[in-house]
C-alpha cells in the first residue's frame, strides 16, 4: 500500500514515463481478478447481481492498485532522494498500514456484504 501512495505522488508529479508499455499488464491483472472473483463467488452460490458487481469493483480496484504500486516502485527506484530523504515515506507508511488493516478486515468479512441477511440483527 505504501508503494501505491508513492505511485499517487508519481502521477501528481507527472513522473510516469513509459506507462503505455506497462498498461496492458495492469489490464491483464484486472481481468484475471475479475475472472477469479466471478468463478469463486459463483461456486459459493452468491446471487448473480452481487457476483458481477463485486467482480467489477474488485477489477477496477486491482487495476488502480497494480498501476499505482508499480509506478510507485519505479518512482522510488528512479528518485530515492525524493522518497527516503524526506519524512514523506513515514506518512505513506502510516497510510499503507491503515490500508493494510482495512484490506485484512475486508478479506475476513466479505461474506457479510455478499450474503443475504437472514434477519434484521445482521446475522447471516
Amino acid at each position: 500500500m505504501t508503494a501505491s501512495f508513492i505511485g499517487i505522488l508519481a502521477v501528481m508529479e507527472n513522473q510516469i514515463s513509459g506507462i503505455a508499455s506497462r498498461a496492458p499488464w495492469y489490464l491483464v491483472f484486472a481481468a484475471l481478478v475479475f475472472t477469479v472473483t466471478v468463478v469463486f463467488l459463483e461456486r459459493n452460490d452468491v446471487i448473480g447481481r452481487v457476483i458481477i458487481g463485486t467482480a467489477f469493483a474488485l477489477a477496477v480496484v486491482s487495476f488502480a492498485l497494480s498501476m499505482l504500486t508499480t509506478e510507485g516502485v519505479i518512482y522510488t527506484v528512479r528518485n530515492p532522494e525524493e522518497v527516503f530523504v524526506s519524512r514523506l515515506v513515514l506518512y505513506f507508511l502510516a497510510a499503507g498500514l491503515v490500508g493494510t488493516g482495512f484490506g485484512y478486515w475486508a478479506i475476513n468479512h466479505w461474506r457479510e456484504f455478499t450474503s443475504p441477511r437472514s434477519s434484521d440483527t445482521g446475522e447471516l
